[in-house]
């Protein structure tokens, strides 16, 4: 009988995040397929290493990183520090490919080199799977001869995140993307005493009009246009609030306190709750009347997606690979990035229709199951990796 086939996840962030979320959600069903995935990320205390233990899969941590492109003190230790343990890490890496026996590399992100470097030196199969559009142009450009180099498969996770990267190459890849548990996330699983309990907590009454936005605290998801937004929209309708549902980084505090001063300018400490990092977002979601995420640049957003399956409309930037994800009009609506007037008019137009809004939630929830599921996502990856094993066992 053959073992398993067993593929190494380099992480290169050990924060919850869509790559996180994916790998943690099928490990269990490609587990019950075949496939064993276990997992490397750098030093740290983030939420990811705990709930890949809690789901029993194999865990190492070394000395993993990228480097910065913010010019500040800050970014300068960092990149010193990724330099010294670059060397390290990648001979990290390869005591764990060979101790594990493992049978694939699976990297997660462009700047993945290290993973990349200890597959090549092992002569292991590589998957690099590409998401994200913050990186500069002319870091892509030198990284995609390494990318073509190393890699036996590209995943993309958009049409958009294919264009940003492999725009020319030739480079083949595929289209995977990012995953919901369309049976966590179901709107008809939380009941109302749950959402009553939630809102208490949260200090939101009964006939507030909610809406809402999950992802880390960072300069990337735009939210003082949304803040700025609000602004407005208590004008128009004082029983509006806002939930920022997200983790506050250590490298982006000043973000976060210039965050917290427009709040208080523009006087809206009454309005707006950011909650912090939460585990229960299908909860947080059921509270929630509209989604919006002001991103100034994106890949797929899963937060948008399990919105959209909790039946929410969503209101998010064009960037990225988000227009893949919203059928404008239908299941929700596309602005321009760092637009708050944008912001301002599609929220008033689907606050004063409400038919419509529920309209738009229950397409929403039908376009995940049908292009977004979980099955799909495990079946995909299965069918890739199973066809290594094929050729490596030719």
């Amino acid at each position: 009988m053959s073992r398993n086939i067993k593929v190494l996840n380099v992480l290169l962030d050990d924060r919850i995040g869509g790559a996180q979320v994916r790998i943690l959600s099928i490990a269990r069903d490609l587990k019950k397929r075949g496939v064993e995935y276990l997992l490397t990320m750098p030093y740290g205390n983030g939420w990811s290493f705990e709930y890949a233990r809690r789901e029993g899969i194999t865990v190492y941590q070394c000395g993993l990183g990228t480097p910065h492109f913010i010019r500040d003190i800050r970014s300068t230790f960092a990149n010193v520090r990724y330099l010294i343990n670059f060397i390290p890490s990648v001979l990290s890496l390869i005591r764990i490919i060979k101790k594990e026996d493992i049978d694939v590399v699976h990297l997660n992100g462009l700047l993945s080199l290290q993973g990349a470097l200890a597959a090549l030196l092992t002569r292991k199969k590589v998957v690099w799977h590409l998401y994200g559009t913050l990186y500069p142009e002319f870091l892509i450009r030198i990284l995609r001869p390494f990318i073509r180099l190393t890699a036996d498969r590209v995943i993309n996770i958009s049409k958009g995140t294919r264009e940003y990267y492999l725009r020319g190459t030739g480079i083949a890849d595929i289209i995977i993307h990012e995953p919901v548990d369309i049976r966590v996330f179901d709107p008809d699983v939380i009941n109302e005493s749950q959402r009553s309990a939630l809102k208490k907590e949260l200090g939101v009454a009964k006939d507030d009009f909610v809406i809402g936005s999950v992802g880390n605290i960072t300069w990337v998801k735009g939210y003082e246009n949304l803040i700025e937004a609000m602004s407005v929209l208590k004008k128009k309708n004082n029983r509006m609030k806002l939930l920022i549902v997200g983790k506050i980084l250590k490298t982006q505090m000043g973000y976060y306190k210039r965050l917290k001063g427009l709040t208080s300018s523009f006087g809206l400490e009454e309005n707006i709750y950011f909650t912090g990092m939460r585990e229960d977002i299908p909860n947080i979601l059921s509270i929630i009347d509209l989604f919006v995420l002001p991103s100034l640049a994106e890949g797929t957003p899963i937060s948008i997606l399990e919105a959209m399956a909790m039946e929410i409309p969503v209101i998010a930037s064009r960037v990225g690979g988000i227009p893949e994800l919203i059928i404008d009009g239908v299941t929700g609506i596309l602005i321009k990035s760092a637009a708050p007037s944008e912001i301002v008019e599609a929220v008033i137009h689907l606050f004063e229709r409400p038919y419509k809004r529920r309209n738009m939630g229950k397409m929403a929830r039908r376009v995940v199951r049908e292009d977004f599921s979980l099955e799909g996502c495990v079946f995909s990856h299965e069918k890739l990796y199973k066809n290594f094993k094929k050729r490596l066992e030719f």
